[in-house]
């Protein structure tokens, strides 16, 4: 009973010396504005204009090799893969500016900020690592060919 008092007077003791801190009011963050990059509609026109510059890249360069009978040279070939690829990056660059866009920026740059924090092996603990891998490769291999001409003997002794 008077551990209890004293263990009572001790919290009690501990209360009053702490100041007790004012709790400041919960912010309630809407996860969907913060989420958000651009506006929805405007989201949907990125996406549309996207899909429009990939598909009509793709679409023009099978009409013009299927329905327009010209000469290609190389150098017409190399400007026309040349335009080809422009239009899809530049469709590929417009999404970045959508809010999926957005979030594939934001992840790329944490993930490289976990790279910067990897500590990489040394020439030397790589090479040590890589052996000690293949000799137990090795030994594995061997002992599952051993195993196998093992059991390879005793089912011959069975079914003979």
């Amino acid at each position: 009973m008077s551990e209890n008092k004293s263990t009572k007077t001790q919290t009690a003791a501990i209360n009053t010396a702490a100041p007790a801190k004012a709790k400041a009011p919960a912010k309630t963050v809407n996860k969907k504005a913060a989420a958000q990059f651009v506006s929805t509609p405007l989201d949907r026109l990125l996406w549309l204009c996207a899909i429009v510059l990939v598909g009509g890249a793709i679409f023009g360069n099978f009409y013009y090799t299927q329905h327009i009978v010209i000469d290609e040279s190389s150098l017409g070939r190399f400007g026309r893969t040349a335009i080809v690829i422009a239009v899809i990056i530049a469709g590929l660059a417009v999404t970045l500016f959508t809010n999926k866009g957005h979030a594939l920026l934001t992840f790329a740059r944490e993930a490289y900020v976990e790279l910067r924090k990897v500590v990489w092996p040394t020439r030397q603990e790589a090479v040590q690592t890589t052996i000690i891998v293949f000799v137990g490769v090795c030994v594995v291999s061997l002992f599952l060919y051993l195993c196998d001409l093992v059991f390879l003997q005793v089912v011959k002794a069975i079914t003979l």
